[in-house]
């Protein structure tokens, strides 16, 4: 079990020391970088391929005519027999209106996918990390006893900030969930109702609103890293050593 505290307390310092700085600035030049750019905003809204309400008039025009220019045929067979002619009829009563037929995959949106690609991983070493220095900072808090705690309240008070930051950041998780079920929702209201033109512009503002989201959870995860880095790296020796050994003399 010693082997295994000595191995946790130099996984996480050097993740405060190394990693936690190296991360910081990836994700700085990240969102400095074109792909987070608001100058991209115009590029994220991505025209959804499904058929418009223009493409099912023309594709019911179409049905139109080859139906009319077979009834045409029809008048001027006068050898058709009653028999044909019940058969017809019950053919026109179930050919209804015609259906627009869509075949192929509705994509997501490519500039939200590379963005999500870029920043999980970012997110996962995040979380991985923090779970390695809660069981350090843990590790480091002494048996208790009265007076000499200050230290002590140092450990507590970086670890319930740690937790906190680790909370946040796993509901960016939920976000990219919730943005994917919420855009499946819409692309199904744009197929059933392709003449209503709202549903389709609020898929391309939902997009929008995920790009800028996107950029949001950069920043914080970039703060986080940063703000985790300064705060352990202040408090270090107090983090490691919460007690002082006084010696205290009566003359």
């Amino acid at each position: 079990m010693d082997d295994y505290s000595t191995k946790i307390k130099l996984s996480a310092e050097h993740l405060i020391r190394v990693e936690f700085p190296e991360k910081a600035l990836e994700l700085d030049t990240l969102v400095s970088s074109q792909v987070l750019s608001f100058s991209e905003v115009t590029k994220v809204r991505a025209e959804i391929q499904l058929p418009t309400a223009d493409d099912l008039v023309a594709h019911s025009n179409n049905i139109g005519f080859g139906d009319d220019r077979h009834n045409s045929n029809s008048v001027t067979n006068n050898s058709t027999t009653k028999k044909r002619k019940t058969e017809s009829t019950n053919h026109e009563a179930i050919s209804g209106t015609p259906i627009y037929v869509f075949h192929g995959v509705v994509p997501s949106n490519p500039l939200i996918t590379t963005l999500e690609e870029k920043l999980k991983p970012y997110i996962f070493h995040f979380l991985d990390s923090i779970a390695i220095i809660k069981l350090w900072i843990q590790l480091m808090i002494p048996k208790v006893e009265d007076g000499n705690n200050f230290g002590v309240s140092i450990q507590e008070d970086s670890l319930a900030e740690v937790r906190t930051l680790e909370t946040d950041v796993t509901q960016y998780l939920d976000l990219t969930y919730k943005y994917l079920i919420s855009r499946g929702e819409l692309v199904k209201k744009v197929a059933k109702y392709p003449h209503v033109d709202d549903y389709r512009r609020s898929v391309q503002s939902l997009d929008e609103k995920q790009f800028v989201s996107m950029r949001f959870i950069a920043l914080e995860l970039r703060n986080h890293y940063t703000s985790v880095h300064d705060l352990l790296m202040k408090n270090l020796e107090k983090i490691k050593r919460p007690r002082s050994v006084q010696t205290h003399s009566m003359y």
